[in-house]
């Protein structure tokens, strides 16, 4: 059988085709019709001139002398219900003899013989004059409804056709939509399982290694403070004290990285958590941090033990990139918004989202466990944590937690 997966794209794009194929169909065949209407209007447009010669030559026998221009213009207020609107009697030099109504440009002309049956006049005999003609001019109104109905049809089809498209990219836009939420909430569970490991590897660390640490860093430190520290015991003594640091570190962060409790949010100060963070920088200036807490909230609903910690984290982070850092707080939309920007050298294409993976650094120093301890208390409270590189130089970390 094959692959939902591949099914899906295949059915998708086949109804897209159908519901293509059927709007050019729809387009098309509007698009003929109106032009076999406008073809067929030459044709209308005589079959109307013939009528209308017809009946104004019956008119005109009716007459008991010659026609005036009174008779004419009563013979075209007679007809014209049926597109009557001039009515001329010209004489052998084409000159009107008589008229009634009014001539204009453009419209469909007609010329014939006073004595003849059919419309067009015939040629005079060798030396005799010209017999009197009758011109007349008219609407074509049976034309003209003819192509206003072929005109409105091919809009309707054209509106009806960009229908179907419309909900055929609605469709798939939807499903397009689904899919991705879909592969979202699987590598969701994938994390989730991840993190499940992670957490039972954490535990037998934290259980198995951290009562054996703390005895080794205890006794480390004793005897470094027994042992001169220019000597060379001594030196080797601090290297022991600052591996066994480094390893508590280590276990601290995993312990915090799996860490599943449930949060405390209480109404928190959103600008004197910032604050608390920066104080937390060791012998760090004003012109190395700048902080904007103009634009905070008065207060927000926040675990701010956690957030505390993320602040912190990022900020040793923009610190460690390139100072100065600037770190505001705002709410935009709904969202409490913290922004730390530094002026370091910026984020790598390939590792926008790799440094929030567990372990992932390029410093020399460090667990590589911050960002990715980061990310997930955001998480936990419902929000993003994001990092881009910013257009002046630098990176810039985004915080995003909508309110509780």
């Amino acid at each position: 059988m094959v692959p939902s997966r591949r099914v899906r794209p295949f059915a998708r794009w086949s109804i897209v085709g159908a519901v293509g194929l059927m709007a050019a169909a729809l387009v098309a065949t509007a698009w003929f019709t109106r032009a076999n209407v406008r073809s067929a209007s030459s044709t209308v447009i005589a079959g109307q001139g013939n009528a209308l010669a017809g009946a104004v030559r019956a008119d005109l026998i009716e007459l008991t002398g010659p026609p005036t221009d009174d008779d004419l213009t009563t013979i075209v207020a007679d007809h014209h219900a049926s597109g009557l609107r001039y009515l001329a009697i010209l004489d052998a030099a084409g000159h009107p003899v008589a008229a009634g109504g009014t001539s204009a440009p453009g419209r469909p002309r007609l010329e014939f013989s006073a004595m003849r049956g059919g419309p067009r006049p015939p040629p005079p005999r060798p030396g005799r004059a010209r017999p009197p003609r009758i011109v007349i001019e008219f609407e074509p109104s049976e034309a003209a409804a003819l192509e206003a109905s072929a005109n409105r049809t091919f809009a309707i089809g054209v509106l009806v056709a960009l229908a179907l498209l419309a909900i055929a990219g609605v469709t798939v836009r939807q499903a397009l939509g689904r899919e991705a939420a879909e592969r979202a909430e699987a590598l969701a569970r994938e994390r989730q399982r991840h993190l499940a490991g992670l957490g039972e590897l954490s535990a037998v660390l934290a259980h198995e290694i951290r009562n054996p640490l703390a005895s080794l860093k205890g006794n480390a430190q004793l005897l470094a403070e027994l042992l001169p520290a220019d000597d060379k015991p001594g030196r080797k003594a601090a290297r022991v004290v600052d591996e066994a640091l480094r390893l508590e570190e280590l276990t601290n962060d995993l312990l915090a990285y799996v860490r599943t409790g449930e949060l405390s949010r209480q109404p928190t100060d959103p600008a004197a958590l910032l604050r608390a963070a920066a104080t937390a920088m060791p012998a760090v200036t004003d012109d190395a941090l700048a902080l904007d807490v103009d634009r905070a909230p008065a207060t927000w609903s926040l675990d701010a033990a956690r957030i505390r910690q993320v602040l912190i984290n990022l900020i040793s982070n923009a610190l460690d990139a390139g100072a100065p850092v600037r770190a505001a707080i705002a709410t935009e939309r709904g969202h409490l918004v913290v922004t730390i920007d530094d002026c370091g050298p910026g984020i790598a294409d390939d590792d926008a989202e790799r440094i929030f993976e567990p372990f992932f650094t390029k410093k020399t120093h460090g667990t590589g466990l911050g960002l990715a301890v980061a990310r997930r208390v955001v998480e936990q409270h419902g929000g993003t944590l994001t990092a881009s590189n910013r257009p002046s130089g630098g990176a810039r970390f985004r915080v995003e937690i909508p309110s509780a």
